[in-house]
């Protein structure tokens, strides 16, 4: 396997492991091989939906939003392992132009940070205050505001049906960017499950995850609209 080839492969490894959010004991958390199969959240229940992902050398960041709470997920894209799953996080006051996601319990410490130019940065800091890890980001998503947005594309929450309003069928992408590996399509007028929703800075679209009969990927929020 060549160096791209392996780059692409631990992109789409990590986007699936940090997809799932740590459920309520007793639940399944969803794998890689049964993350197509999960039951979509109903409208009333709370929701969960990314704020803010990316990508360093060695690992992915994913920082989501379960109800009013914040958690990461964090992946070792060298060893394959979900070093992080679910830690409570918190925004941590910055002095400079940025937004900073913090964990607050273990004995180290990971700081996510996004600025106003949407660069993005990784840092782990061990509990004696040395810097572990620092490494810059990149294929950064953000989380999309209710309501109106900057974004193209129909901003809805997560977690309701939507019917796929493309001419043609619409493309189920590995990632929510376009360029990105289609694995899949769904019918115009099909209806499809929404998982989760994110806005790309690279591509100016709000992007959906979504399940549709067993295959899940990312779709363009231009084709959707909530049932």
């Amino acid at each position: 396997m060549n160096r791209v080839s392996r780059r692409v492969c631990l992109s789409l490894a990590a986007l699936s492991l940090l997809a799932a959010p740590v459920l309520a004991a007793g639940s399944t958390t969803p794998t890689p091989a049964n993350l197509g199969e999960q039951t979509p959240l109903l409208a009333q229940e709370d929701i969960v939906e990314t704020v803010l992902y990316f990508e360093t050398a060695t690992r992915a960041v994913r920082v989501y939003r379960s109800g009013s709470a914040l958690f990461m997920n964090l992946y070792n894209k060298t060893t394959d392992v979900v070093e992080v799953r679910g830690v409570p996080v918190q925004l941590v006051p910055s002095t400079r132009d940025q937004t900073v996601y913090a964990t607050t319990g273990g004995e180290a410490r990971r700081f996510a940070r996004i600025n106003v130019q949407n660069e993005t940065e990784l840092e782990v800091v061990a509990a004696n205050g040395r810097v572990v890890l620092q490494e810059p980001g990149f294929n950064t998503v953000v989380g999309v505001p209710p309501g109106s947005s900057n974004f193209r594309g129909n901003s809805f929450a997560p977690g309701t049906p939507a019917l796929v309003l493309s001419a043609e069928a619409a493309r189920l992408r590995s990632g929510p960017r376009l360029g990105s590996t289609i694995v899949g399509t769904a019918p115009r007028r099909a209806v499809v499950d929404v998982l989760d929703r994110v806005g790309n800075p690279e591509d100016g679209f709000i992007w959906y995850q979504v399940i549709y009969e067993g295959t899940t990927g990312w779709v363009r929020g231009d084709l959707l609209q909530p049932t």
